[in-house]
């Protein structure tokens, strides 16, 4: 009976508005989030006497909100018992009730375009004009989508169910893994182009949830997830104890990562000479071998920036796992991978321009893809690290080409494209990927090939295989002494730095737990060096025209 008075007010209300607001558009928007108050209020079981002069005041309210927010001042809500609270709309004040239980669910079953407005109105509290500007439409499109998204909601409201955020607004779960991937690529396979597992994940995180429990947060029919659930729990993402999964490794937010950034730096500035001491006598050393000689400038730069990632990672994280006195461990895992997962959550689109100095000491472990017996040579292999601290082109993340890998990693695909390069060898003779050849320009911008005669070179060090493993023996003395002189400062710095892991979760390890306090510090090394010119400055972190590339930290190593 109530809901039928409430239905009878809206020409009143909306006559009401307008007058207030002076357009259509904003009266609309008033009325409608009276209404969805009006129906959260009766739905709870509540009575209202005086209907009209009940829904006058929460549109007045409503007004009056709507002016601040166009102000920017700070908003004051309506509560059903017209408290005034501290909450930035009904909306997502219903959503942290039972009811909101319900709103969650009618979001979900929205389109897309509608979905989208709604929880960025709404739940991220940003105005029609921020909408319209960052989706590019008009702000008459927005409230329009706003109106028409309130509108199915109204009308789903009575079937709703238990829903979490992730059934309207998914979470994006960025993996990465230390240690030797699967033959299928796993653990990242498991849920690349997944969001359904990537939320299932973050969902099961903080506590072990059973199957019902997971299908009523995200919304989807337990027959649905349960294959994936399987899937997870057998690839050793997940693990199931009883009826329940959990999640089974690390997962952290950029801003758990950008802690202790600026902490980091300082450290650095305050012990280089001593973290310094034995790389510098490292590139000392190799500087005056044969196979260093031979390279040309872009070759001998890419060589020594090969060494000194090779030292700081291992030399920090061999002093990280001595100072809390415990090794990390890589677990044997299905299909032949070895690694240990760690991953970070993205709650909304990620923005590098808002992490900027996260972006900026990113850099990937170092990578190895060898093939014996191919292609005429007894071996041939390349090793790697990943630059990304720096703002220049990635040569694997280039949107210009597309091919398939066949099942191999890019870098085992271009390891066999630079072999046959080196090599000169007709890619048809020996069943090459032909489209892999569109990749050359990006390879030569990224100064791993350069073009000579009209034809691409090799631009990375070029050496046998036995001096490969000179250079390796040669860093691993110094990497070991730099353990043992960092071990005592590194403890002292990562105390009380501790990441903190759900109760329930055993498997991470404790270096792990501590990885934030030490991830910026190669990048923070690497540029103090430079600065000091211990190592070549090419200005990398102003490459804005492509002038400034860095050199990739990569050897490539033959045995015929």
């Amino acid at each position: 009976m109530q809901k039928i008075k409430l239905e009878n007010e809206i020409d009143f209300l909306l006559t009401a508005a307008i007058k207030k607001c002076g357009n259509v558009y904003d009266a609309e928007d008033i009325v409608q989030e009276t209404m969805l108050s009006a129906l959260a209020y009766i739905r709870r079981g509540n009575e209202i006497s005086d209907m009209r002069a009940w829904l006058l005041t929460v549109l007045n309210r409503k007004y009056y909100d709507m002016l601040r927010k166009q102000y920017n001042r700070p908003i004051s809500h309506i509560s059903d018992g017209f408290d005034v609270a501290d909450e930035r709309d009904e909306i997502e004040e219903i959503c942290l009730t039972d009811e909101g239980e319900q709103v969650r669910r009618a979001i979900s079953r929205l389109a897309s375009i509608y979905r989208e407005v709604i929880v960025r109105h709404y739940m991220n509290g940003e105005s029609v004009g921020e909408i319209a500007l960052a989706l590019g439409i008009s702000e008459g499109t927005v409230k329009s989508r706003l109106h028409s998204g309130r509108e199915q909601m109204k009308k789903g409201i009575e079937s709703m169910e238990k829903y979490s955020a992730q059934s309207y607004s998914p979470i994006q779960l960025i993996l990465n893994n230390s240690g030797n991937v699967g033959r299928d690529f796993e653990p990242h396979s498991l849920i690349r182009n997944d969001l359904i597992a990537q939320n299932l994940l973050w969902l099961a995180y903080k506590k072990p949830l059973t199957v019902e429990e997971l299908s009523d947060a995200i919304g989807i029919a337990s027959a649905y997830i349960e294959p994936i659930l399987k899937k997870l729990s057998d690839g050793e993402l997940m693990r199931r104890v009883g009826n329940r999964y959990y999640s089974d490794f690390l997962i952290e937010t950029v801003e758990d990562y950008e802690r202790y950034i600026d902490d980091q730096k300082k450290f650095v500035c305050e012990n280089f000479d001593l973290i310094w001491k034995r790389v510098e006598e490292v590139l000392a050393e190799i500087r005056e071998k044969d196979y260093y000689k031979r390279q040309n400038a872009d070759q001998r730069e890419a060589m020594e920036l090969y060494v000194a990632f090779r030292c700081l990672d291992y030399g920090f994280f061999g002093a990280l796992e001595a100072a809390v006195g415990e090794k990390q461990v890589l677990p044997e895992r299905p299909n032949g991978g070895q690694w240990v997962a760690f991953g970070r959550v993205d709650f909304k689109p990620f923005d590098p321009m808002e992490h900027i100095s996260y972006m900026a000491h990113l850099y990937s472990g170092e990578r190895w893809e060898e093939f014996r017996n191919m292609y005429g040579a007894k071996s041939f292999l390349v090793a790697m690290y990943g630059a990304d601290g720096f703002p220049t082109w990635s040569y694997n993340r280039c949107p210009d080409y597309t091919f398939s890998c066949e099942g191999m990693s890019i870098d085992a695909i271009f390891l066999k494209l630079f072999y046959i390069i080196h090599e000169n060898i007709d890619p048809n003779s020996v069943g090459f990927n032909t489209e892999v050849f569109k990749a050359i320009p990006q390879l030569v911008r990224c100064r791993i090939l350069r073009e000579e005669n009209g034809r691409p070179i090799l631009n990375i060090p070029v050496i046998e295989r036995n001096e490969f493993f000179d250079l390796r023996a040669i860093t691993a003395r110094a990497i070991s002494v730099m353990q043992d002189e960092l071990t005592k400062p590194l403890g002292e710095f990562c105390r009380d730095k501790r990441t903190y892991i759900p109760p329930h979760i055993d498997s991470v390890p404790l270096a792990k737990q501590y990885w934030n306090c030490i991830s910026s510090m190669l990048f923070a090394t690497v540029r103090e060096a430079m600065k000091r010119g211990y190592l070549y400055d090419g200005d990398y972190d102003n490459d804005y025209d492509g002038v400034h590339q860095n050199p990739e930290p990569m050897i490539f190593a033959v045995e015929k």
